[in-house]
């Protein structure tokens, strides 16, 4: 009887330490594409849903459910797009259009469109989450000519911009 109490008590424990790291993990991941085709410099951002739950519920008294409610979904498309700027290496705004948002399984995606801007380099920040999380991790992939440059923006990297040169050998 002691072995099985034992076996369970420790199965929840196991269970509830993976469920509350699974929570804990406060990551967004944003991609940065430079389509030639189209022209466009396409912007994905992918957040747990869970994340963007309880941070929209700390943030907005009365959201709903960010899975179902098309209301609580438009305040985080909105909220999102306040938190992610972009600047050419003149520091002129790169203006971003919004494009969509929808959820995907465990995600909430947020788009965003520009022309591809005539820089050699770009300037970043985002914010989106920090403000709650201090451990709240925004990667950033940028994506041109068939190579890939990443940055991690964290709470205390928020202030600054942070500048990615858009050749292959920076």
């Amino acid at each position: 009887m002691f072995k099985k109490a034992l076996a369970s008590a420790l199965l929840l424990v196991l269970f509830t330490a993976n469920s509350s790291f699974a929570h804990q993990q406060k990551e967004a991941y944003i991609s940065l594409l430079f389509n030639e085709r189209t022209g466009k410099l396409e912007v994905s951002h992918r957040f747990l849903l869970h994340d963007a739950e309880h941070g929209l519920a700390r943030v907005i008294d009365g959201a709903g459910d960010l899975s179902i409610d098309e209301a609580t979904q438009k305040l985080f498309f909105d909220y999102v797009q306040t938190q992610f700027k972009a600047r050419t290496q003149n520091d002129e705004a790169i203006e971003l259009s919004p494009v969509g948002y929808e959820v995907e399984g465990k995600y909430f995606w947020v788009y965003q469109e520009a022309n591809i801007p005539n820089t050699e380099s770009l300037k970043l920040k985002h914010s989106a989450l920090h403000e709650l999380w201090p451990t709240q991790t925004n990667h950033i992939n940028i994506e041109k000519d068939g190579w890939v440059k990443s940055l991690r923006i964290q709470k205390k990297d928020n202030y600054k911009w942070q500048t990615v040169r858009l050749s292959k050998d920076d």
